[in-house]
């Protein structure tokens, strides 16, 4: 049986505006493109868990979880590596960006900005759930995550 890798995705929300990442040119898959905070779940660890480490891993943030955005399957680089995609609503709580080796800029930008990108067309999905979701949910709502099962 082949192994299936889980990848995670957070859309981080601060004042209006969504942090987006410039990737290093010394990353091995789509060097010097724009995403949001994305990484891979470790073993033995929650999706919850695990994005809240790769948010402060790539930016120094601290975050709040507020909810799934989309999940997906897709094949990255190639078929010898599937992917299940988890991506997440997050919002801003504290700390000042440090960025990690793996990206060389980032920017606050507006959804709408974020929908005209055209390195971002990966992300379009999780930027107009979040468009949408907006409209409708209250300010203050917070989706109730269940708890890991201890081993």
């Amino acid at each position: 049986m082949k192994q299936v890798y889980v990848g995670m995705g957070a859309v981080i929300e601060k004042d209006g505006k969504i942090l987006v990442l410039k990737r290093s040119k010394d990353k091995d898959f789509q060097p010097e493109t724009w995403e949001t905070v994305t990484g891979r779940l470790e073993q033995d660890e929650s999706p919850n868990d695990a994005i809240l480490r790769e948010v402060k891993e790539e930016t120094n943030l601290e975050v709040e979880l507020i909810l799934p955005l989309d999940t997906g399957f897709f094949y990255r680089g190639g078929k010898e590596f599937p992917m299940v995609f988890i991506a997440y609503y997050c919002k801003y709580v504290s700390g000042e960006i440090k960025l990690s080796w793996e990206h060389s800029e980032y920017k606050w930008i507006s959804l709408e900005e974020a929908l005209n990108i055209p390195d971002l067309r990966h992300f379009h999905f999780m930027f107009m759930n979040l468009k949408n979701l907006k409209k409708c949910l209250p300010e203050e709502f917070k989706f109730r995550f269940s708890q890991a099962a201890p081993v």
